[in-house]
């Protein structure tokens, strides 16, 4: 299992970095997702997507074994094929933007 707790993690399907200040002007426009879940929830990214985190705090586990935290100012990009669960930690707000197949993420 990997675990990180820095802002820079990478993997061949997930990557995380902090959200500049260029990316936070063009994201402004993408669709927000919000979430008070008390109790885990599965998803499958089917199709590239990218998100950053505006509130709150959540961990994802990867079923290739990798978990994620993600806080504000997270800008994640997570490839396609790949099912997780996230439990959220406090209350999150994200601006979300799926990718076509193949494109860049």
């Amino acid at each position: 299992m990997t675990m990180q707790s820095d802002r820079s993690f990478q993997t061949d399907r997930i990557q995380r970095d902090r959200v500049t200040p260029d990316a936070q002007r063009k994201i402004a426009s993408w669709t927000k997702w919000e979430a008070n879940a008390t109790e885990p929830f599965e998803i499958h990214y089917d199709r590239a997507v990218s998100f950053c985190v505006m509130e709150g705090r959540a961990k994802i586990a990867f079923t290739d074994g990798t978990s994620l935290d993600v806080q504000k100012d997270d800008f994640v990009t997570i490839k396609p094929d790949i099912k997780g669960v996230w439990t959220v930690i406090e209350p999150i707000t994200n601006l979300y933007m799926y990718h076509d197949t193949g494109a860049p993420a």
